[in-house]
């Protein structure tokens, strides 16, 4: 499959579950893609991972927005492509997102000041912080996240 086409089916089975299936990540406490960035993109590493597009590195922004309103942000990277499956939560703002970003120079992106933090997929990431719960919440919110997407 490409990366559209994985990114495409992993955006449409986050869109179509439940909060509850998200237990233990940001994902449970609104309904995607509000507030869902970071676990999100951690997410979607994995998964790129598994389907052949290995060293995803996650990139925080911080300060982005026309006037720097918009305090946080997370998107992926990817061989020079940014990848983001959530930017349209800030088209209440007046914003016009895509669902999906996938180009190597997006203008709304380029608004952060950004930093590289590492590689996104959660089986490495959240081993940052030593935390065999959170571990545990990520690979039940991917184990359901992978039967969507089947």
């Amino acid at each position: 499959m490409t990366l559209i086409e994985l990114v495409n089916k992993f955006r449409t089975a986050l869109e179509n579950m439940n909060p509850l299936d998200f237990a233990g990540t940001s994902l449970s406490v609104s309904k995607f893609p509000d507030a869902s960035c970071d676990d999100a993109s951690l997410l979607l590493a994995a998964f790129l991972v598994d389907n052949g597009y290995p060293n995803s590195y996650v990139i925080r922004g911080s300060s982005g927005g026309n006037n720097s309103e918009l305090q946080s942000h997370v998107w992926l990277e990817l061989n020079g492509i940014q990848i983001d499956i959530t930017a349209d939560q800030f088209n209440k703002y007046g914003y016009n997102n895509d669902a999906i970003i996938l180009e190597s120079d997006n203008q709304f992106l380029k608004t952060f000041e950004s930093i590289n933090d590492g590689e996104g997929d959660f089986r490495s990431f959240v081993l940052k912080y030593n935390d065999a719960g959170l571990m545990s919440h990520f690979e039940e919110c991917y184990q359901s996240i992978i039967e969507a997407v089947a």
